[in-house]
């Protein structure tokens, strides 16, 4: 370690704190500062360095540069401002962040970790938990809805068990015929065997004599013949990795079974009827007289002669991927390693989550976009203008049909009414036009109706329920006063109801602000503040249940509702 004394931290009335460089970037120490304190990073030497830093780029600052390394600083006289309250808009936030400082001589490291003040460590060690669980859980769930069963349990689940059940759904009809032509006519042999016999046609050997030397029977030759018989190699294979499946179900359906004791869901008796309808035909072959005699065999070298059978190989490939279901944990992109040092992004990610989960249990279920485009496990990072498109199901509670596109940081780009589209049905009037989460909802034909805007909002809430610089209360009322559409009335099916004028100019159903809450205590404020046309909703990882959201969203939902009835009331009168 190194300490470099001339690149420290200052703040007035504290210690100056120094940094250490280290070579070595993963075993480097680092300088821990709390959130929202007025620190400034000094970097005096080396006058020929660069100082790359995670986060410059939350500064506002004309002396950041940029290379093909990212973005630096380097040595100046003045300091660089971790946090100043004149710009309570451009500062760093809770995380962990790299130095990285490059001279001609040598690359050295070092770390500054700003401890987080509206949330405890141990609830961003919740989010990161949350994000990464709930990825896997909606993208496996999603899986699963396409090629079977849909589970919604998924915490009560371990990774491998769930993937074990996506696998159990996906093979489901292949296993069926693949073990019922086994069953019917499994690979044999011809295997000799010798036995008393008045057919003078076969030959006589050495062993038909030796025998008839020493026992006589009345017109009776001891010859040998031939039979077939299922007890090769391959079945003995076959058994054992029938078997392995058989141990994989016996163990997923005992988890269900304890699970189904504690949540009341039609999800969990769909896949305890799949692993169900498995034990049984398993069990059903494993007991049939040709199997059951069969020697289990364990070295499969002798057995290469069955993988030229599709039926055989079939049951190897699903016996690997059951006990290899480890092997496909999911890989995130670097970005969610971004995500997870950055408080406000990390939030931002984690309301986009709930948002799709409350969605999910609305009844509105995804059809594609983001993780659930992936075929594979990879998943990519959550990037602007992310689109998930999802839509009513028949567990949904709602009359009416409706899809939804719910986009991640998504800009409104027209600024006049004549230049919006169907597909980009939205204009704005202000200079806020780009929410973090906004929700579309579109009738059964794809025709835009409306819209709710939601936006994470990582501070306290008397910081956001202000006009004041660094609040956001006219942020959050341009979205709701400012932002409209001409539809559906330019359409065709609904320029018949252009002259009931039922629609207000604006086109926002709702405005909801998700915040952490009051860090002290977040179980009394769980219920939606109204105190402007914003709502503003507590989403804290230390509440299990969004209530709240939940509750906001239904609400929304149900006004889009009335608006259907109403085109149903006015076809009555036309």
């Amino acid at each position: 370690m190194v300490m470099q004394d001339n690149i420290f931290l200052e703040e007035k009335g504290q210690p100056k704190k120094q940094f250490l460089f280290s070579d070595d970037e993963l075993n480097s120490s680092y300088l821990t500062i709390n959130e929202n304190s007025e620190w400034s990073l000094f970097f005096k030497e080396p006058s020929n360095g660069k100082l790359y830093m995670d986060g410059l780029d939350l500064l506002l600052d004309e002396r950041i540069n940029h290379d093909d390394g990212g973005l630096f600083i380097q040595a100046s006289d003045r300091p660089y401002y971790i946090y100043d309250h004149r710009q309570n808009d451009k500062k760093y936030l809770p995380g962990l962040y790299r130095l990285k400082l490059v001279t001609s001589e040598a690359i050295k490291y070092s770390w500054l970790k700003i401890v987080p003040k509206f949330l405890s460590e141990g609830s961003l060690e919740l989010m990161r938990q949350d994000v990464e669980n709930t990825v896997k859980g909606l993208a496996r769930s999603f899986r699963a809805n396409v090629n079977g069963s849909l589970s919604n349990y998924s915490a009560f689940l371990s990774f491998e068990e769930l993937q074990a059940l996506s696998v159990l759904n996906e093979n489901y009809k292949k296993f069926n015929s693949n073990l019922y032509f086994i069953s019917q006519l499994p690979r044999v042999k011809t295997t000799p065997y010798y036995a008393w016999s008045r057919n003078v046609k076969r030959s006589i050997d050495n062993r038909s004599v030796i025998k008839m030397s020493m026992q006589k029977r009345n017109n009776a030759l001891y010859l040998k013949n031939y039979k077939l018989t299922a007890n090769t190699s391959e079945n003995g294979v076959l058994k054992r990795e029938l078997i392995d499946i058989l141990n994989i179900v016996n163990h997923i359906q005992s988890n269900l079974l304890n699970i189904a004791g504690k949540v009341n869901s039609s999800s969990i008796q769909e896949d305890l009827d799949l692993v169900n309808r498995y034990r049984l035909k398993i069990n059903y072959i494993l007991s049939n007289k040709w199997l059951k005699d069969v020697k289990t065999v364990y070295d499969i070298g002798g057995a290469a002669n069955a993988y030229l059978d599709h039926r055989y190989i079939f049951f190897r490939d699903l016996q690997w991927k059951l006990l290899h279901v480890s092997n496909f944990q999911p890989r995130f992109e670097r970005q969610y390693q971004y995500y997870w040092h950055r408080t406000d992004l990390l939030y931002e990610i984690w309301g986009y989550i709930k948002v799709l989960e409350a969605l999910n249990n609305l009844g509105f279920k995804p059809q594609r976009g983001w993780i659930y485009d992936n075929k594979n496990l990879d998943f990519s990072g959550l990037k602007s203008g992310t689109c998930v498109y999802m839509c009513c199901t028949k567990d949904s509670k709602f009359k009416y049909h409706m899809n939804l596109k719910v986009k991640y940081d998504s800009v409104i780009r027209p600024n006049e009414a004549n230049k919006v589209t169907p597909s980009d049905p939205l204009w704005y009037s202000s200079s806020h036009n780009r929410p973090d989460i906004r929700i579309e909802i579109y009738d059964q034909d794809m025709i835009f109706q409306n819209a709710i805007i939601l936006d994470t909002k990582y501070r306290r809430l008397k910081d956001i329920n202000s006009f004041k610089k660094g609040g956001a209360l006219g942020q959050l009322n341009s979205y709701h006063d400012q932002i409209f559409s001409p539809y559906p009335f330019e359409t065709a099916k609904y320029r018949k109801y252009k002259d009931f004028h039922y629609k207000e100019t604006n086109s926002i159903l709702d405005v909801g602000a998700l915040y952490p809450g009051d860090y002290g205590n977040v179980s009394d404020q769980s219920d939606i503040l109204k105190a402007s046309r914003a709502k503003y909703i507590v989403l804290n990882p230390k509440i299990l249940r969004s209530d709240a959201l939940m509750s906001f969203l239904r609400d929304c939902f149900e006004k889009q509702e009335q608006l259907f009835e109403r085109f149903e009331k006015w076809d009555k009168f036309l």
